[in-house]
């Protein structure tokens, strides 16, 4: 899809950092490779114009992405023209993924220290070094290297981090010729006007970078957030089906409070008239798919679906509903058993 003031790309990032906070849960036994394989082609028939497939982390690690590279060679033979992404946490990880044939890494770095030491046992410095190698390894095969600024809002332990250290990353990312950086509001905490700021400074401060949102839904707020992203120009935003996903690092564990929904955004941003390529109704049927077989997630879109459905089941049920007695609500009077006893 190509991009124009009045279209948003998503990236959904379920089979990542969705699949990362299932993989410490009983629901992890379901994620199969093959099961795997058949979201990423739902995915792909939904419109999603680019997928983070997987991480080439440890296995040891964070287990349930140990198919790592078999996941991605079989999503590559079938992607056609959906970019296909990887999360790559050092220079060993960024090899895995370039072998397999893979044109576009994600490199991450927690703007925290403490984060950063919590999540990675390594300092920002080393974080900052190590992306500068994935960068030089990255170049000569033509892959593009995303940056993704963890924690750019919040810090669990540190509080609200400081707007010069942001600018600071961004600043040093762009000397090894980063061209595509991502905020990431990684506990979730973040509110509008932060995010607003935020956005506003780093692209004023690097107007050639093309930025972007992950967001988390901690304080229930993700879509303000993103709408509030909109509004200062950014076009480029991850979401994750079923709105599952978690930090590995966080004080608070609960797939309810996960990443935001893909089908939320695309609700949000489709009704809002802008063009994502992506099917609303397949998106919210995948999300609700997700959520069932993850346990657990906070997507909204995956209960109604779509407007359009939403309004067909409603008119469905009023018949039934305008000659029903006070107080009998819209789930009772449309459930199989009220209807068998009338």
């Amino acid at each position: 899809m190509a991009a124009t003031i009045d279209s948003v790309r998503i990236t959904d990032v379920f089979l990542r950092d969705g699949l990362q906070a299932v993989g410490r849960l009983p629901s992890a036994a379901a994620f199969g490779t093959q099961t795997k394989l058949d979201l990423f082609r739902d995915l792909v028939a939904a419109g999603v114009p680019e997928i983070e497939v997987t991480s080439f982390v440890r296995p040891d690690v964070i287990p349930i992405l140990a198919d790592a590279e078999a996941v991605a060679a079989a999503a590559l033979a079938e992607s056609g023209d959906v970019v296909l992404r990887a999360l790559v946490p050092n220079l060993k990880g960024a090899e895995r993924a370039l072998n397999t044939g893979i044109r576009k890494v994600a490199a991450l770095l927690a703007v925290s220290p403490t984060y950063q030491r919590l999540n990675s046992r390594m300092s920002v410095e080393a974080g900052l070094d190590g992306i500068r190698d994935i960068v030089k390894r990255a170049a000569p095969d033509g892959v593009a290297v995303a940056a993704s600024l963890a924690i750019s809002f919040i810090c669990p332990y540190e509080g609200v981090i400081p707007e010069p250290r942001i600018l600071e990353m961004v600043g040093r990312l762009v000397e090894m010729g980063v061209s595509e950086i991502s905020l990431a509001d990684s506990v979730g905490l973040a509110w509008p006007d932060l995010v607003k700021e935020r956005l506003e400074a780093v692209r004023c401060a690097a107007p050639q970078v093309i930025f972007g949102l992950h967001l988390h839904n901690l304080g229930g707020v993700a879509l303000a957030n993103a709408f509030a992203a909109l509004e200062v120009g950014v076009r480029n935003f991850d979401g994750a089906i079923g709105g599952v996903g978690s930090g590995i690092a966080m004080p608070v564990e609960s797939l309810d409070l996960g990443n935001v929904a893909t089908e939320d955004l695309n609700y949000m941003f489709t009704q809002g008239g802008f063009t994502t390529g992506i099917d609303q109704a397949a998106i919210s049927e995948l999300g609700a798919r997700a959520k069932m077989m993850a346990g657990g997630g906070g997507s909204h879109a995956a209960h109604f679906q779509s407007l359009d459905r939403f309004l067909a089941q409603s008119r469905q049920a009023l018949p039934l509903l305008e000659n029903a007695p006070p107080g009998e609500g819209p789930t009772k009077v449309a459930s199989p058993e009220w209807r068998r006893s009338r």
